[in-house]
Parts: C-alpha cells; structure tokens; sequence
C-alpha cells in the first residue's frame, strides 16, 4: 500500500547506520571510524541525496510549520552569534561539530521517513544504539568496572566520553524510557514486543545507579506526564504502587539517601551549593550581556567577571546568556512550536481514528485494520515523543543541553510523524474511507 513512497533501501539503510553510528559513538570506539571521519561520510553522502529528494519529492508540513521556522531561527540565532563570541575558538568547534551535525539529523528525518514502515525501522534502530549503550554501562554496574565514589556515593559512568558523566547517562537513558513504554501497545507481533524490555530495564539501571538527582527528578517527571497520558488512570495507579512496593527493597540505601538529598544534605560535597553560586554568575551575566556572550562562550566569560568556570548547569540560563534574550525568544518559540505540533498530530491522529471506527460493515476488514495498525504506530510515537519532549526540559532545570542532539531529534520526529499521519490519510481517501 506505501511501496511507491517507501525510501530507496541502500539510501535508508545509510541513514539508519548514520543514526546508529552516532549515538553509539563509532568514532569514540575505533581508530578506523574516527580517521575515516564516519558520521561526516555518511552526513555527506545523505545531504546530497536527500537534497536531491526533497528537490523532486517535496514534504508537505502543513501540520508542522511552525517548528520548520523554529528549529530555523534557532540555527539562525546561534549563527549570528558566532562572530560576537567571547570564546571564538570554543564557538566555532561547537556549531560546526554540534550544531551543524545535528540540524542534518533533522533534515534526514524529515526527508527519509515518510511511511509507517520507515518510522518503524527509525525507532528500531533508535532504541538498538540506546540499547547498547545502556547495556554496557548496566553490565558495567555488574562488575564494577563502570562505578566509582562521586560525591559520597557510588555512581555508574557511561563507557564512551560522550556518556561518561553520570548526569549524561541518565540522560540518554531518560530518553529511551518514553519509547519502550509507549510503543509497546504499538506492536503486535509478542516476540517484537519483547524486545523492548531489555532496554527498559537497562536504561531503568542506569538512571538508578547514575546517582544523579538530575535523572531521579526527570524520571518522576516522565512517571506524571505517563499518568496523564493513561487511558485507565485507576488501573495505572494500581500497577504502578504495586511495581514500587515489590522494587523497593531492591533500591541500595545509598541511592534513596542520594534521592533525598534533593532537598536535604548530601552525603559528601557541596554541588548544591555550587549550582545555585553558578545560577547566581549567570544571571549577572545576563544583566552584563543581555544579548549575549556567543555560542558556548559562557565558561570563559565567566572566569573573567568571577574567577570560576564551570557552565550554566541550567538549560535555560544556556540559551539566554550564550544567546541573549533574543535567543531565548527563539527558543521559547520553538518549544511552543513543539507542543503546538504534538498537540495538533494527537487530535490529527484522534479524528482519523473516529473515521475509522465509523466505517460501515461492507468496507474492507482487511484494509481498516492496516490503517488501524499504522495509525496505532504514530499514535503511540507522538505519545513517546511527548514523554521525551518532557523528560528534556526537566532535566533542562539541571543541565545545559542546548547543543546536544535532543531538539534536533525531536524536530525530526515531529515532522516525521506529521508526513507519516499524512500517508495513512491519503491511503484511506485513497480507499474511499475520507472524503
């Protein structure tokens, strides 16, 4: 039914390597990948083709604009800045090795992934490279090899530079989390189905054994936005309470007392006290540079006013100081622009339902449950994306992500999935199903 939309296979299986290849780091993990330069050959190589594609087969955005123009500005707005920067040398390296890299995520995504099929192989291989991750570092917590004291706590490390900082594994990890637990309604073969636990319970250890308070918050976060996504709440509060109680006893003391330190004293170290010396630095920056310090740059312009150099440790104190307030203007308009997108693809995908539902007896049994299949397929990935969306902007209140791969990700997969539902409405009018 979407055979003629479907992408040229070599094409798709490139940028399905490129996605693998990039969050599984292949460059960090051979010498042959990090001198042959692999994600920037494979980036290379999609751009071309897919700017060929997408000169004969344009994508329609019309659910979906707004974040087109965001994530736009955003790239725009840091642009800009690169000539004003305080560290010029810092500023450069970032927007083209961050940046620029990860804005082509964003346009592969949007290019190639235009079926139902195609989201699904985008997702596999999606939660494969964050499977691997997670299962290394889980099976470093086993042996020990991957935990070392921080902080007077225990506390699991990343197996590659990029994932190294507890913080930042609980990160990739609290992103994995929101598609095992909302596609598994999706699947309906049981033994692909399966397939999601391992990285749930791997990415379930790496959060728990990160220590990171940045990771428990976000969790809990991700725990409220999938309450109020549930369909049976009473059901889902029975599970749930049931689910803690029996895992409870499991939980080391260390990390629990690591959990109240939230609001309490920490087992050695004073961290709190630094962060809240850090959001104090930033914001007298801001009132210093209101439009900016440039891309990356806040470090050195905060050795200069106050001596200290660590970062923002705040996503949003990230973008005003290093943007300025027209940047986090930009910014506050592109996760609007987010949330618009997803709320529109969910009541899309709630009106295609009622069609659907609404057919008569003599149509086709065959056709509407395929319809029903793939619509459940991005129905369930917009819920997913959404828990994502979410966990990124908990976490924001405690890390500076900016220039990380998230909003790119996310870009892409609104798009993504505003072409997909498109597909699945034309197969149904197609099918004389919607008028």
């Amino acid at each position: 039914m979407w055979r003629n939309q479907e992408p040229n296979k070599l094409i798709f299986g490139i940028f399905l390597t490129f996605v693998v290849a990039r969050y599984m780091q292949w460059g960090a993990r051979r010498a042959i990948f990090e001198t042959i330069r692999i994600e920037f050959v494979l980036g290379l190589i999609l751009t071309i083709v897919c700017a060929v594609i997408i000169s004969k087969k344009p994508i329609d955005i019309s659910h979906a604009k707004n974040v087109v123009s965001g994530i736009g500005l955003l790239f725009v707005a840091m642009l800009i800045q690169l000539p004003f920067a305080a560290d010029p040398e810092m500023a450069n390296q970032i927007f083209v090795d961050r940046v620029i890299k990860f804005a082509m995520l964003t346009f592969f995504m949007a290019t190639l992934i235009r079926t139902p099929k195609s989201l699904g192989l985008f997702l596999a291989a999606f939660l494969f490279a964050c499977f691997y991750v997670t299962q290394e570092s889980a099976r470093g917590a086993i042996s020990g090899s991957l935990v070392w004291e921080n902080q007077g706590v225990m506390r699991l490390h990343g197996a590659v530079s990029i994932y190294r900082h507890p913080n930042s594994l609980a990160g990739i990890a609290m992103g994995t989390i929101p598609f095992c637990i909302f596609l598994w309604p999706a699947i309906q073969r049981r033994w692909v189905k399966l397939l999601l636990i391992p990285p749930l319970i791997t990415s379930f250890i790496c959060v728990l054994y990160s220590g990171s308070r940045t990771g428990y918050v976000a969790f809990f976060a991700f725990i409220a936005y999938w309450f109020w996504q549930s369909q049976n709440k009473k059901k889902w509060v029975m599970w749930t309470v049931l689910i803690a109680v029996l895992a409870m006893p499991f939980i080391p003391d260390q990390y629990i007392g690591r959990f109240k330190s939230i609001g309490g004293e920490e087992a050695q170290g004073h961290s709190k006290e630094k962060r809240i010396e850090i959001l104090e630095d930033a914001w007298q920056v801001l009132k210093t540079h209101p439009l900016g310090v440039g891309v990356a740059s806040f470090p050195a312009v905060r050795i200069e006013m106050f001596g200290r150099k660590q970062d923002t440790h705040n996503l949003y104190l990230e973008v005003a100081t290093n943007l300025g307030v027209q940047g986090f203007a930009v910014f506050a308009f592109l996760i609007g622009a987010f949330i618009s997108t997803w709320a529109t693809l969910k009541r899309f995908s709630k009106r295609l339902t009622l069609v659907l539902l609404r057919q008569p007896d003599s149509v086709d049994k065959r056709i509407i449950r395929e319809l029903f299949s793939k619509l459940k397929l991005c129905e369930q990935t917009t819920l997913a994306i959404g828990g994502f969306l979410f966990v990124r902007l908990t976490l924001g209140l405690f890390g500076m992500d900016l220039y990380e791969v998230y909003w790119w990700f996310i870009a892409g997969t609104l798009l993504s999935l505003n072409t997909v539902y498109l597909s699945i409405a034309s197969k149904a009018k197609a099918a004389g199903l919607l008028d």
